[in-house]
């Protein structure tokens, strides 16, 4: 069964401490979601605003990737009766997530096709 991988970005308020989110995000936020049956890994994403001319800007502030076992135990986890479910544990950190951020978005689902390690 082949992996899958979702993947969000979020836009920071403007007030945010950057290092006081990246500190909810590590050491609370990503803890939270990696207990989630069939997560295999979760990764925090700082977006790139740099100048190199050979490197593209990312217009969200982070991003988060999580690698899951297969779709189909993502959906087991977010959904329920056909219908799109928030676990308890998870709507209680997004709560907390939304002190820093203006907005979150799931950019969407992706189904591993292949991996190349250098």
């Amino acid at each position: 069964m082949a992996c899958f991988r979702a993947i969000h970005t979020i836009e920071l308020k403007p007030e945010t401490d950057q290092q006081e989110f990246e500190h909810f995000m590590t050491q609370e936020f990503l803890p939270e979601v990696a207990k989630l049956p069939g997560c295999l890994e979760i990764q925090l994403l700082k977006g790139y605003k740099g100048e190199l001319p050979g490197v593209a800007q990312s217009k969200a502030d982070y991003g988060w990737i999580t690698l899951w076992e297969s779709v189909e135990a993502n959906n087991k986890v977010w959904s329920r009766g056909g219908e799109h479910y928030t676990p308890e544990n998870i709507e209680e950190i997004n709560a907390k997530l939304l002190r820093y951020a203006t907005n979150y978005i799931l950019v969407g689902g992706f189904i591993v096709v292949g991996t190349q390690s250098g």
